[in-house]
């Protein structure tokens, strides 16, 4: 009698579902979504392939300055161009630190690395160090910290908010800004990594009864 026992408890316990009862059907889908939207590559292994890597271009219409000052001196507009390493953007970006006709313009080289992210929303932080073409020839330095929502398949728009440094042998300025910038290129997934690279673009898992759920 033992014996049939052990069998029949071990033919039940192959015929349980994988997943723990106690989970809902949406628990469910979510887990399933993030073991399809996490990378199984080892990032310390990956070698960057400038080649095969998209690019993206991200703008800054508008930021502002704190502080006093007219309008002309305290507004700033950027545009970058650059390919997109996964989480990190590698660009070169072109603008100008005000708008007066004189020598505002800088050429900048900037890193961007996604920090975090919540459904449609990510947080970036960016350092940047580049040449402003005044009379001095100012040293250009740039920390910046941005929250962007992916609002489309390749298009982002943000908040952010840094410093700038310029310094040359007789002068020196530090500016805090705000600004709202857009970002064109490929979607990150909750996990940072970039959709439709070397693969197909993951299944998304949708609600009870429906054949496809709400994607990014």
């Amino acid at each position: 009698m033992s014996t049939l026992v052990c069998h029949a408890l071990t033919a039940l316990s192959q015929a349980l579902p994988v997943y723990d009862s106690t989970q809902t059907r949406a628990s469910r889908n979510q887990q399933t979504y993030r073991s399809l939207s996490r990378s199984s590559q080892d990032t310390t292994q990956s070698v960057f392939n400038f080649k095969a890597a998209p690019w993206y271009v991200r703008a800054m219409p508008f930021s502002i300055y704190t502080g006093a000052g007219k309008p002309r001196d305290r507004i700033a507009q950027t545009i970058e161009v650059g390919k997109s390493f996964d989480v990190i953007d590698l660009g070169i970006t072109f603008g100008r630190s005000s708008l007066r006709p004189d020598s505002t313009l800088f050429l900048e080289g900037r890193v961007t690395m996604d920090v975090a992210n919540y459904g449609i929303f990510a947080n970036e932080m960016t350092i940047g160090a580049g040449r402003q073409f005044d009379k001095q020839g100012s040293l250009l330095l740039e920390l910046t910290y941005s929250i962007i929502a992916q609002v489309a398949p390749r298009f982002g728009i943000g908040l952010t908010t840094g410093y700038y440094d310029f310094s040359s042998e007789t002068t020196d300025a530090s500016k805090t800004f705000y600004g709202v910038y857009l970002r064109y290129g490929l979607t990150r997934t909750d996990s940072g990594g970039l959709l439709n690279i070397g693969h197909r673009r993951p299944v998304r898992i949708g609600r009870a009864g429906r054949g496809h759920g709400r994607g990014r």
